[in-house]
């Protein structure tokens, strides 16, 4: 299968990345209404997951992406560095999309953990991948 043809794989990669991402988070935000701190009005549950979003998305980007780069080494072998960071940057934009849409006016505030959240899933990819590569190498 030539490289171009492997590429395709980036896209759905990188939005089932975004949603297990999301997911996480609403799982988290279930957990803290229900078990951490029950009791609030709505009002109070929504202040707290834009509180606790971006450093959600870090905390739990890590593993996602981390996990998806040890998904893609297994099943494209030497192409998965490639299709990760394709799929890390399909990814980014659509996440900057979706940021800019819904918080343009917060983006300046948050944009210290913005960088740090799409850094951290960058390097996780890199080194899910590249770990991998090592495995399969000494085997």
């Amino acid at each position: 299968m030539s490289e171009k043809s492997r590429l395709w794989v980036a896209l759905p990669t990188a939005i089932i990345a975004g949603v297990v991402n999301v997911t996480l988070f609403f799982l988290f935000m279930v957990l803290y209404g229900h078990v951490i701190n029950p009791g609030h009005e709505d009002a109070f549950y929504q202040e707290a997951a834009n509180r606790f979003g971006p450093y959600a998305s870090i905390i739990g980007g890590i593993p996602v992406f981390f996990v998806t780069g040890l998904v893609l080494r297994r099943f494209l072998s030497t192409r998965a560095l490639k299709v990760g960071i394709a799929a890390w940057a399909i990814y980014f934009v659509l996440d900057v999309a979706i940021i800019l849409a819904a918080a343009v006016d917060k983006v300046i505030s948050f944009l210290p953990l913005i960088v740090v959240s799409f850094a951290t899933k960058f390097v996780a990819i890199y080194f899910g991948a590249r770990t991998a590569a090592k495995e399969i190498e000494e085997n």
